[in-house]
Protein backbone atom coordinates (compact mmCIF):
# COMPACT_ATOMS: atom_id res chain seq x y z
CA UNK A 1 0.00 0.00 0.00
CA UNK A 2 2.81 2.38 0.87
CA UNK A 3 4.57 1.70 -2.44
CA UNK A 4 1.33 2.39 -4.34
CA UNK A 5 1.00 5.73 -2.59
CA UNK A 6 4.64 6.52 -3.37
CA UNK A 7 4.10 5.80 -7.08
CA UNK A 8 0.99 8.00 -7.15
CA UNK A 9 2.73 10.85 -5.29
CA UNK A 10 5.72 10.72 -7.66
CA UNK A 11 3.37 10.75 -10.66
CA UNK A 12 1.53 13.75 -9.24
CA UNK A 13 4.81 15.57 -8.59
CA UNK A 14 5.91 14.97 -12.16
CA UNK A 15 2.63 16.40 -13.39
CA UNK A 16 2.84 19.41 -11.09
CA UNK A 17 6.36 20.17 -12.28
CA UNK A 18 5.83 19.77 -16.04
CA UNK A 19 2.19 20.55 -16.82
CA UNK A 20 2.05 24.24 -15.78
CA UNK A 21 4.75 25.13 -18.32
CA UNK A 22 2.87 23.39 -21.10
CA UNK A 23 -0.43 24.91 -19.97
CA UNK A 24 1.05 28.42 -19.85
CA UNK A 25 2.41 28.06 -23.39
CA UNK A 26 -1.02 26.77 -24.52
CA UNK A 27 0.41 23.56 -25.93
CA UNK A 28 -2.84 21.63 -25.68
CA UNK A 29 -1.82 18.59 -27.69
CA UNK A 30 1.30 18.16 -25.60
CA UNK A 31 -0.73 18.54 -22.39
CA UNK A 32 -3.13 15.84 -23.57
CA UNK A 33 -0.44 13.38 -24.65
CA UNK A 34 1.70 14.02 -21.56
CA UNK A 35 -1.27 13.55 -19.23
CA UNK A 36 -2.35 10.35 -20.96
CA UNK A 37 1.15 8.87 -20.84
CA UNK A 38 1.66 9.95 -17.23
CA UNK A 39 -1.63 8.38 -16.14
CA UNK A 40 -0.84 5.19 -18.04
CA UNK A 41 2.63 4.99 -16.54
CA UNK A 42 1.31 5.64 -13.05
CA UNK A 43 -1.36 2.95 -13.48
CA UNK A 44 1.17 0.37 -14.64
CA UNK A 45 3.53 1.45 -11.85
CA UNK A 46 0.84 0.72 -9.27
CA UNK A 47 0.14 -2.64 -10.93
CA UNK A 48 3.86 -3.47 -10.88
CA UNK A 49 4.53 -2.57 -7.24
CA UNK A 50 1.51 -4.59 -6.09
CA UNK A 51 2.51 -7.59 -8.23
CA UNK A 52 -1.02 -7.90 -9.58
CA UNK A 53 -1.69 -10.32 -12.41
CA UNK A 54 -2.18 -8.34 -15.59
CA UNK A 55 -2.70 -9.87 -19.04
CA UNK A 56 0.12 -9.49 -21.50
CA UNK A 57 -0.34 -6.88 -24.23
CA UNK A 58 0.74 -9.58 -26.64
CA UNK A 59 -2.75 -11.09 -26.37
CA UNK A 60 -4.25 -7.86 -27.74
CA UNK A 61 -1.84 -7.92 -30.68
CA UNK A 62 -2.73 -11.57 -31.37
CA UNK A 63 -6.44 -10.73 -31.18
CA UNK A 64 -5.99 -7.95 -33.74
CA UNK A 65 -3.76 -9.80 -36.20
CA UNK A 66 -5.30 -13.28 -36.11
CA UNK A 67 -8.19 -12.39 -38.49
CA UNK A 68 -5.76 -10.59 -40.80
CA UNK A 69 -3.50 -13.63 -40.84
CA UNK A 70 -6.45 -15.92 -41.58
CA UNK A 71 -7.61 -13.67 -44.41
CA UNK A 72 -4.15 -13.59 -45.97
CA UNK A 73 -3.86 -17.39 -45.61
CA UNK A 74 -7.25 -17.76 -47.34
CA UNK A 75 -6.24 -15.40 -50.17
CA UNK A 76 -2.89 -17.04 -50.79
CA UNK A 77 -4.25 -20.57 -50.35
CA UNK A 78 -1.81 -21.65 -47.68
Amino acid sequence: MLLSIAVIVIGCLMGVIDLPKLWKNKEWKEVTVYSLLLLTGTFFGVVAVNLWEFPSPLYIIIWIYKPVNQLLAYITGS
